[in-house]
This record gives structure tokens, C-alpha cells and sequence, in this order.
């Protein structure tokens, strides 16, 4: 595979924006999803499915506010650029734990299959939809 320097770019930053959907969620910080998704975006999570960014990062506060501990691993990430829209592929662990102790309540493995499209503030997740391959509960 030949990439240009743009399209390099852009799959920097697309990878970027999935590190910082996971330090959002690691983070509690869950307004900063309003730089991650565009305003129509639609998905899936494990709380169900969404239309409109308000509605996912709802959506997404619901799932993970409870607990103290958030750690996700992003990983295996293929990106596909064409033009002004992308696909991105990955692997999401995501571990969820208690304040009062280092073992995590929940374990989560999914497969991420995100678009994003090219906007004037950067690039965006136009539709956020993670597929549950593993769950482990305590």
C-alpha cells in the first residue's frame, strides 16, 4: 500500500480521535464526546442504539458513570480513507471497576466498525457502533 501525505494525516488523526473517545470515557469526560462525534451521528453501544450526538453520549454516561474505574485499550486499528469519509476498525477492551478495589467489576471486549467523515473543525465519528465479542461480570 502507497499512502500520500494526506492521507497519512488523516489516518493520524482518525486514529486520534479513537484515543480520545477512549480517554473521555477513562476520563468522565463525557462532554468531550461533543469533539468526537458530528452532530447526526447514530450507533450502537451496549446500552442500545442512538441517533443525534446528545442522545449517544447520553447513551454512553449511562453505561460507564457508575463506575470509578474506567479503562479502555484500543487496539488492532484499520482505517480506510476515501475522500472526506473513513472506516475505522478495532478491537475495544473496556474494564470497569469500583472505587474501593483494583479488580474490575466488568470486563468487556467488543469490536468497534466506526465511520467518520471529514468536517471543518477535523475529522468525526459519523456513526459509533461497538459489536460485544466478550463480557465477563464479577
Amino acid at each position: 500500500m502507497n499512502y500520500d501525505l494526506r492521507t497519512l494525516a488523516d489516518r493520524a488523526e482518525l486514529h486520534d480521535l479513537m484515543l480520545h473517545l477512549g480517554r473521555a470515557l477513562d476520563e468522565h469526560r463525557f462532554d468531550d464526546l461533543n469533539t468526537v462525534l458530528t452532530q447526526d451521528a447514530t450507533g450502537t453501544t451496549r446500552n442500545g442504539t442512538g441517533s443525534g450526538r446528545d442522545v449517544l453520549i447520553a447513551q454512553i454516561e449511562a453505561g460507564n458513570k457508575d463506575y470509578a474505574r474506567l479503562l479502555h485499550r484500543i487496539s488492532s486499528v484499520l482505517i480506510e480513507v476515501d475522500g472526506d469519509t473513513a472506516t475505522i476498525r478495532a478491537y475495544i477492551t473496556a474494564l470497569s471497576g469500583h472505587a474501593d478495589s483494583l479488580v474490575p467489576a466488568s470486563r468487556r471486549y467488543g469490536l468497534a466498525r466506526n465511520k467518520a467523515v471529514r468536517t471543518p473543525d477535523g475529522w468525526r465519528i459519523s456513526e459509533l457502533n461497538v459489536e460485544p465479542v466478550f463480557v465477563v461480570e464479577q
